[in-house]
C-alpha cells in the first residue's frame, strides 16, 4: 500500500521526531508535529518541515493523520496511548520509536486494540549522543537497520510502516517484541552501560587533572555514549530490566576470561582472544560498508 497521500504525524518533536519528519518532508510526504512545548513545532512549521495546521491542537492533528509516529519517551508512549486511544482516525496506524518494544506492544494491545486501531512497534537503530529538536538532522536515519514488530493480529500495517522505513533508506527486520527487548540490550543498553562505567572509573579515580591530560582519541570513542541522557537511559532500562541483566552477564563472562588470562599469565591466550574481538569487529564493520554501497546503488 502506497503512502504517498497519507498525512503522517510526528508525536515528539525531539532529535529523533524532527530528524524523521526532516527525512520524511525531504521526501515529499506531508508531515505534521506535535510537541509539548510549541516552539518545536513552531520552528518545524518555519523552516518549511511540518505543514502549517501543526500549529492546531492534539485532537486536531489525530483527526487528520493517518499514520502516527510516538517519538516519545517510554512513560510518556504509554501514556499518550492510554489517553488517546478513542481520538485517533478511523484507520491510522501507531508506531513507535522506542528502543523497547515490549511496554509499547503491551499498551497498544491493551488499548488500542479494544478500539480497532493498528498499531506496529518500530525501532530505529540510529541516534546521537546529543538530544533536542535544534540537533535534528535529516540524514540521521540514513542506512539505519530498523527493527519492525508486527502485531499478533497484523493485517498490512507492518507493511505500511516498513514502506516509509525504507523510503527514507532504511533496512527493515522484522521480529518479535521479545526477541528484539533481548537483541537490543546487548547490542546497545549494556555498551551504554559500560560506556559511563568506564567514564566513571578512569575520569573519578583520584587526579582529575591527570586523569584528564591521560585521555585521547581512543578514550573519547569508547566513552562517548557516556554523554547520553541519564533520564532516558534509567526509563529504557528500568523497562528491559530482566534482559539487560542477562545481557550484562554474557559480558561479566566474556570480561571475566580477559581478567583470568591476564592473571594466570597467559599472554598468547590474550592475543588469541583479542583477536577474536578484532575479527568480528571487523566482520561488523564490512556488514555496514556493504550496506552503504547497497544504498548508493
Amino acid at each position: 500500500m502506497k503512502n504517498n497521500n497519507k498525512i503522517i504525524l510526528v508525536v515528539g518533536l525531539g532529535l529523533l521526531g524532527m530528524s524523521l519528519a526532516m527525512a520524511l518532508k525531504k521526501r515529499g510526504r506531508s508531515v505534521l508535529g506535535y510537541n509539548r512545548h510549541r516552539e518545536a513545532v513552531n520552528y518545524g512549521i518555519r523552516e518549511g518541515i511540518l505543514l502549517s495546521e501543526s500549529a492546531g491542537e492534539l485532537a486536531e492533528l489525530l483527526a487528520l493523520a493517518d499514520i502516527i509516529f510516538l517519538a516519545l519517551p517510554i512513560p510518556a508512549t504509554v501514556d499518550f496511548v492510554r489517553k488517546n486511544a478513542a481520538k485517533f482516525k478511523k484507520g491510522a496506524v501507531l508506531t513507535d520509536l522506542n528502543s523497547t518494544k515490549g511496554a509499547f506492544m503491551e499498551a497498544a494491545e491493551k488499548y488500542l486494540a479494544p478500539q480497532n486501531i493498528r498499531y506496529v512497534g518500530s525501532h530505529p537503530m540510529a541516534g546521537t549522543e546529543k538530544s533536542g529538536y535544534l540537533n535534528a538532522f535529516e540524514s540521521l536515519y540514513d542506512n539505519a537497520d530498523v527493527f519492525i514488530c508486527p502485531a499478533a493480529n497484523d493485517n498490512g500495517e507492518a507493511a505500511e510502516i516498513e514502506e516509509l522505513w525504507q523510503l527514507i533508506t532504511c533496512k527493515t527486520v522484522r521480529i518479535t517484541p521479545e526477541k528484539h527487548d533481548n537483541l537490543v540490550a546487548r547490542t546497545s543498553h549494556v555498551a551504554h552501560i559500560l560506556a559511563s562505567a568506564l567514564t566513571i572509573s578512569v575520569l573519578g579515580y583520584e587526579d582529575k587533572k591527570d586523569n584528564f591530560a591521560g585521555c585521547a582519541g581512543g578514550f573519547r570513542d569508547t566513552s562517548r555514549t557516556a554523554s547520553s541522557n541519564p533520564v532516558m537511559w534509567k526509563e529504557i532500562i528500568e523497562n528491559n530490566r530482566e534482559a539487560v541483566l542477562k545481557a550484562m552477564d554474557y559480558f561479566d563472562s566474556a570480561y571475566g576470561k580477559f581478567r583470568k588470562i591476564i592473571e594466570e599469565g597467559r599472554f598468547e591466550d590474550f592475543e588469541k582472544e583479542f583477536a577474536h574481538g578484532r575479527e568480528l569487529r571487523e566482520e561488523w564493520l564490512e556488514y555496514m560498508e556493504n550496506k552503504k554501497n547497497r544504498i548508493r546503488k
